[in-house]
């Protein structure tokens, strides 16, 4: 149970330091920008390259990931469609309310949370790589293709995106099982440490500029964000997975992925695109202390 509590404390920390910081004005009001485009443009390339090169890929044929995957793309893209026909999203806030509903939180809590849950954290690793390499580059291509990014083709966008670049990066590494030398190396591991670091802190100070209104003064679409997370994407998993007869713990490895927390990543790219940062911010906050009765109670019907 502790490296659960601990992953869940770490986050709320590093939060918590961004706020204090943004309330006490110990940093300028362009901090929080500041932060998340350097999370944006140097650390989060760094740390998928890095996660990428050194992942085991054969992980990604576990039938656990194909369940989780499923789950998460087809909730994130029904609730994108639900944004634009119920309350007219535009094509960008559509894309980030995908990504708000299926993007998952696998590295800082997936991690301890497949270790204790199931044993293993090994489980939630394909989490890593299939939003790292498959959903993540699609949806920033869309968002670099709309008016909030540069309005360039979805095809070119994914293929000059940082993440993507850094995703490819590291695939080739990984792939070729070659290291770079130490003086190419060490400098990518700590701007890969930077990166989680950086995105926490610009959310909590988000908090602070941007704080969340209560829970009956959010939009219709929030509310239904934060449900869409926290219950359909857990539930839909567990549907697709006894349809295709998963055994028990892989069962449980997708339901527990996909019950995950929106990532902070989500908030980085609300801040860079100035698109849905309210829906962001309430879905990730949410969808975090929702996760944990979820998580639960997910272990003791399946476990």
């Amino acid at each position: 149970m502790w490296p659960t509590v601990e992953g869940f404390l770490t986050i709320g920390i590093v939060v918590g330091v961004g706020y204090v910081l943004a309330r006490t004005r110990l940093v300028a009001t362009t901090a929080q920008r500041a932060l998340g485009d350097v999370a944006f443009y140097v650390g989060q390339p760094a740390l998928v390259l890095v996660a990428v090169a050194r992942a085991d890929l054969d992980l990604l044929a576990g039938p656990h990931v194909a369940v989780f995957g499923a789950a998460c793309a087809l909730t994130g893209v029904g609730f994108a469609v639900l944004s634009v026909r119920r309350w007219g999203a535009s094509r960008a806030e559509a894309t980030m309310a995908y990504l708000a509903t299926s993007y998952v939180n696998a590295g800082n809590l997936g991690l301890p949370i497949a270790a204790f849950v199931l044993g293993d954290a090994a489980w939630a690793a394909p989490a890593m790589l299939v939003q790292v390499l498959v959903l993540q580059p699609t949806a920033i291509a869309v968002l670099e293709s709309t008016p909030a990014g540069r309005g360039r083709s979805v095809v070119r966008s994914f293929a000059t995106h940082p993440l993507v670049l850094g995703g490819l990066v590291g695939l080739t590494l990984n792939l070729s099982g070659w290291r770079p030398p130490a003086v190419l190396w060490s400098p990518t591991l700590l701007l890969a440490d930077l990166a989680i670091p950086a995105m926490l802190l610009a959310f909590g100070m988000s908090l602070h500029s941007n704080p969340l209104p209560r829970i009956r003064h959010m939009s219709g679409q929030v509310r239904a964000a934060i449900v869409t997370k926290s219950l359909v994407v857990p539930t839909v998993a567990a549907a697709i997975g006894v349809a295709a007869g998963l055994g028990s713990t892989p069962l449980l490895a997708a339901v527990m992925l996909a019950a995950l927390p929106t990532a902070q990543v989500v908030f980085v790219h609300s801040v860079r695109y100035g698109v849905g940062l309210q829906l962001v911010q309430a879905t990730t906050v949410w969808a975090t202390l929702l996760s944990v009765p979820v998580i639960i109670g997910a272990a003791a019907l399946l476990g």
